[in-house]
């Protein structure tokens, strides 16, 4: 369902996350040879200081998908391993076992039926999150941006564009299923691919990633980088919102460069749902290329978060994540996009991430 997003940089825009989720085959076969090694828990700086049984509780999320999926291929030291529905199976049974918030008993856990193999290529680590939106099911004078769902006639042909779309190419259609009062706020919605709508009747509908024109994605931070309008180093997420709102006229223009559309369906749950189809976890989830690493995989990253509240600033950021989403940039081995969550602070995370690092995979190793 995702995409990626608003990562630093001018890779922020790039994706967006979950809004591309469906185009990778979580059982295909990695395209080419990883170069990976072996290595202990103990020489991973940071493993003892994280909570595990948030990992865990994030991974059993997976197990419902994993032990009824495929037989899926993971890259390994070795050329690369198939992990069956039987072997998620017993993994998840010992995962069951493990009482919620045991954080000595989910340390154990990973570590007895996981080995971690460094990625030795460079890791590239960005962020998405989910917007919030006012909005309402009915049009009026404040809410006349509409929300559409996936048309009956689209196929996996290019549909309309965005421009012929916002011009009223599917108006009258009954299509809408919600109206919203910002532009941006849903072009940001839609590189992000879900978000939350804060009803004016009451109430919150949650979207979805429902599908796309199937046109090419374009960054608008690029194209604004090439009005000269912004530095490249400059153009990060938050910096690009800022210039559309204050320049509506200009930004519609702009935002239609990217004639990639995303439809949403009202999912009808608390929290948006990644690629593999579970709920995600706020720090916990993230995007990963799945061709090469299947949903459900635990990776540890080490990498470097913002500061929030201080621009230019950043901090070490140490975790153990779940493989759960995907998105049209998100591409190689060691290529990860961390799911913040909602609010301000998430915004800001995810707005500015766009870090080097080192992603370390944990491999199933019982057969």
């Amino acid at each position: 369902m995702r995409g990626s997003q608003f990562a630093g940089g001018l890779t922020l825009l790039v994706v967006a996350g979950f809004l591309s989720a469906c185009a990778s085959t979580p059982g295909s076969a990695p395209q080419q040879r990883i170069a990976m090694e072996p290595t202990s828990y103990n020489e991973i700086a940071g493993w003892a200081a994280d909570r595990h049984a948030e990992a865990l509780a994030t991974f059993r999320r997976s197990c419902p998908k994993l032990t009824t999926g495929p037989d899926v291929r993971i890259a390994t030291d070795g050329g690369e391993k198939t992990v069956t529905p039987g072997e998620w199976a017993r993994i998840c049974e010992a995962a069951a076992t493990v009482k919620p918030g045991d954080a000595r008993g989910a340390r154990t856990f990973f570590e007895s039926n996981f080995r971690p193999l460094i990625i030795k290529s460079e890791g590239k680590f960005t962020g998405y999150f989910e917007p919030e939106l006012r909005g309402s099911k009915v049009p009026s004078r404040l809410f006349t941006v509409p929300v559409y769902r996936k048309p009956p006639d689209l196929t996996d042909q290019p549909y309309y564009t965005r421009s012929e779309i916002e011009a009223g190419a599917l108006k009258g259609k009954g299509l809408e299923i919600a109206y919203v009062q910002d532009p941006v706020g849903l072009f940001e919605v839609q590189v992000q691919g879900s978000g939350r709508v804060q009803l004016a009747e009451g109430g919150t509908m949650t979207l979805g990633f429902d599908g796309s024109n199937n046109r090419p994605y374009t960054a608008i931070g690029a194209v604004l980088v090439e009005m000269g309008v912004m530095k490249k180093e400059d153009a990060t997420w938050p910096a690009i919102r800022d210039w559309l709102k204050r320049n509506p006229q200009q930004a519609r223009d702009v935002m239609r460069k990217n004639e990639r559309y995303i439809f949403f369906r009202d999912t009808k749950t608390s929290a948006p749902i990644g690629a593999e189809g579970v709920p995600l976890t706020a720090q916990r989830s993230m995007a990963v290329d799945p061709t090469i690493t299947p949903y459900g995989t635990p990776v540890w990253i080490d990498t470097r978060r913002p500061v929030y509240r201080k621009p230019g600033a950043t901090e070490s950021y140490r975790r153990l994540m779940i493989a759960q989403d995907t998105g049209a940039a998100i591409k190689g081995p060691a290529r990860g996009d961390v799911f913040y969550g909602s609010g301000a602070q998430a915004a800001e995370w995810a707005g500015r991430m766009n870090s080097e690092g080192r992603a370390i995979v944990l491999v199933p190793n019982k057969n």
